[in-house]
């Protein structure tokens, strides 16, 4: 869904800041998510996309700016408020409980509300059929990409509505990233919105609806995805090319 067909965003970012020990470390980040988008943040190592994505899911304090996620303010709320409101972080190389089963590690997700653990089960097996036969397997015991499935679908258990995905990339085959790339579609296409910062640029951007390009805590530049991937300054920021 682009801006056209949505009066108002699902997630608006207004001068946002954050310093750590005294230090600024994000400048007045402004940006818009609107429904059913997917939302790429990329740039250099440490130019503070995982530090925007903590700062809005209030994983981190907010020296100034707005967040409003749902029509409602939630700078400053408590973390498992947010979440109740249906938005889930997912962080970079987040972990499976290793000797807990894929069903039980799943169900985790589900603390807020254990009523709908069927329904949000059955959304989860669909996406990824194999972790329903694998259901009672140790999560410790899935490949990589399983892994990154079942903590996935432990954001999709807490009725996420809008997913923030730090480098869900991270350490995967080229084969699992096009499947997870697919996955994203097909959340956007039942509903969900999804914004995801990494490392793998060309993917991230190219299945983008939009995009924004973080250098040193501040965003320098925007736009559909596949139009960023072949803007000349982020080739030369990202890619060494010469411009």
């Amino acid at each position: 869904m682009n801006e056209a067909a949505a009066a108002d965003p699902i997630l608006a970012v207004t001068e946002m800041a954050v310093s750590f020990n005294g230090r600024p470390i994000l400048h007045d980040v402004s940006l818009r998510v609107w429904p059913q988008q997917i939302v790429a943040l990329v740039g250099p190592n440490g130019s503070g996309k995982t530090t925007i994505l903590k700062a809005i899911s209030g994983l981190l304090r907010i020296k100034h700016g707005r967040v409003r996620f749902a029509d409602e303010e939630i700078a400053g709320r408590d973390v498992s408020a947010i979440v109740a409101r249906g938005m889930v972080y997912v962080p970079e190389g987040m972990s499976v409980f290793p000797d807990m089963s894929v069903l039980e590690n799943l169900e985790v997700g589900a603390y807020l509300d254990r009523r709908k653990i069927p329904q949000k089960l059955e959304q989860v097996f669909c996406l990824f059929p194999e972790l329903k036969s694998k259901r009672q397997t140790p999560a410790g015991a899935l490949s990589g990409g399983e892994q990154r499935m079942v903590t996935l679908g432990r954001g999709l258990m807490a009725g996420a509505r809008l997913l923030l995905l730090d480098d869900p990339f991270l350490g995967l085959s080229p084969k699992i990233i096009r499947r997870f790339c697919d996955t994203f579609k097909k959340l956007r296409h039942s509903g969900m919105t999804l914004v995801i910062a990494g490392q793998h640029v060309r993917r991230i951007l190219n299945v983008a609806d939009q995009a924004y390009l973080v250098e040193d805590g501040t965003i320098t530049l925007a736009g559909p995805g596949p139009e960023i991937l072949q803007h000349h300054h982020l080739q030369q920021i990202l890619f060494g090319a010469e411009g």
